[in-house]
Order: structure tokens, then C-alpha cells, then sequence
């Protein structure tokens, strides 16, 4: 059982110009990281020390059931080809209730997907195919909803 203000989603999606590009059932994570740095002070007192680093960018992981939309896979065929124009956008990750009302946004800042997976448990036909998409950004920001 969640904690009592623990917020929950059903479905996330990304948006770009407020229209969506895809819609996923599964947030996988959403990563932002810092790396330390080892600072060895000459001051015995003090000794050795962690300081920050560099930030690395930051990702957001999703996965659905490939559907027949060609929009996220367009995308990364641009991040493929090298078109740096077409393949980084602002765009904003949308998280809804069950009921279908926004419960978290963040922003992504010039955002594209890196990697794009494909898989299935095993063939048949009634085995889902699943699309596992990794999208990376300069910067991510929480906003209100």
C-alpha cells in the first residue's frame, strides 16, 4: 500500500507542442545524476572529501505495447541519421490517474530518444510485442500540475 500523499499514475505520455507523441503504460525510471568528485585536501584535519561533479544528463525510461504509431520511431530515425535539427526537442512527460487527470509534469529540455528496444516474452499470436524507449534531455525540470 502506497504512503497516504504517494502519488499514483496509470499512463504516461510525451508531448511535444501539446500534442502526443506516445503513450506508455510503464515508467521505467527517471534519472538525474550528479557525479562526485574526490577532493584530497593537504589538511590532515580534514582528509579526504567529496565534492560535486559533473552532471550527467538526465533520462527517462519508458515501455509500452508497440502500437502502430510511427511518431516515437520517426523521432529516433532522426536521432540515427544525425539530424540534430529534428531529433532534439523540448517536450514534456505527462503522468495521469486512473481517472485520467494529470498528476505529475516534467519538462524535458531538448530531449530525443537514445535508444529504442523491442521485445517479446516469446512468438505467438497472442504474445504482445513491447517497445522499451530511452529518452535523454540537457535538462529536466518538475513542474506544477
Amino acid at each position: 500500500m502506497p504512503p497516504i500523499n504517494a502519488l499514483t499514475a496509470a499512463q504516461f505520455s510525451i508531448t511535444i507542442d501539446g500534442y502526443s507523441v506516445g503513450s506508455f503504460s510503464e515508467l521505467v525510471g527517471i534519472t538525474t545524476e550528479v557525479e562526485p568528485f574526490d577532493f584530497d585536501s593537504t589538511d590532515q584535519m580534514v582528509g579526504p572529501r567529496k565534492l560535486l561533479g559533473k552532471p550527467k544528463p538526465p533520462t527517462v525510461v519508458l515501455k509500452r505495447g508497440q502500437t502502430p504509431s510511427l511518431e516515437v520511431w520517426n523521432w529516433h530515425e532522426a536521432v540515427v541519421s544525425g539530424n540534430m535539427a529534428a531529433a532534439r526537442k523540448d517536450c514534456t512527460l505527462v503522468m495521469y490517474a486512473v481517472d485520467g487527470k494529470p498528476v505529475a509534469r516534467y519538462q524535458l529540455f531538448k530531449a530525443w530518444p537514445s535508444k529504442l528496444e523491442i521485445v517479446t516474452l516469446k512468438g505467438g499470436p497472442t504474445e504482445a510485442l513491447y517497445e522499451t524507449v530511452t529518452f535523454v534531455c540537457e535538462r529536466l525540470q518538475r513542474l506544477a500540475v
